[in-house]
């Protein structure tokens, strides 16, 4: 968080998979992504973050991480990288123990190059064909997360609460095919990196270390109309 106490925009990379780039959201500008820019500009000022989307539908965790090498071996790299994994890990017949071992990559490269990390972890949703398997991998990202001392936006377990005491607007979250998100699901996702963003930077101001990994959920907020 140097760059803003330098008075330069803060740099965030978010990258990952459709939950990134967007899929099922109305208009690029209700992705996560922009949404979670749009929350930054307010709090901190216009012009005082930059956030590059660099989601890629149906990616999964070795795509990722090679793209993650390549933006942190760049000229100018990311103050902070907001790292969406996992999903498509599972999906598409991976194992938890390599998808420990791209994360536990991809975050030593980050830390190597002193770029800050928080990762967001697995989402829930109502077709996970065998809850028992899909949760050894959401446990192998935030296993390998914890290891290094990495913030974990705990999507999975918040997501997987919110369906079991809310079934109504836990669907209210989702796009036509019950998967990906839409406008009101990105910006819970939003508003949670947001908190934790904003926490980072105030700790940064107050000249104390990013904290350790959290288990703790963040509450979400309920879905609310987008315009």
């Amino acid at each position: 968080m140097e760059r803003l106490r330098a008075g330069l925009p803060l740099r965030i990379l978010a990258i990952g998979s459709s939950s990134t780039a967007g899929v099922g959201a109305s208009r690029p500008n209700l992705t996560f992504p922009a949404q979670l820019a749009d929350r930054l500009g307010a709090a901190l000022g216009e012009g005082r973050v930059e956030v590059t989307n660099a989601g890629v539908s149906g990616e999964s965790s070795p795509a990722t991480l090679k793209r993650l090498q390549a933006f942190l071996q760049a000229p100018e790299t990311p103050d902070l990288v907001i790292w969406q994994v996992g999903t498509n890990d599972v999906i598409f017949g991976g194992t938890p123990e390599r998808l420990a071992t791209m994360v536990t990559d991809g975050l030593a490269a980050a830390q190597a190059a002193d770029v800050a990390v928080m990762v967001v972890d697995q989402q829930y949703f109502r077709a996970i064909l065998s809850v028992p398997r899909y949760e050894q991998f959401v446990a192998a990202v935030n296993s390998a997360a914890q290891a290094r001392g990495i913030t974990v936006l705990g999507r999975y377990r918040m997501m997987k609460a919110w369906a079991a005491a809310d079934p109504k607007g836990f669907r209210a979250l989702f796009a036509w095919d019950g998967f990906h998100m839409n406008d009101a699901g990105y910006g819970c996702l939003a508003q949670l990196a947001f908190e934790a963003v904003l926490e980072a930077v105030d700790g940064a101001r107050a000249g104390q270390s990013p904290g350790p990994a959290t288990a703790a959920p963040l509450p979400l907020p309920p879905p609310r109309e987008i315009r």
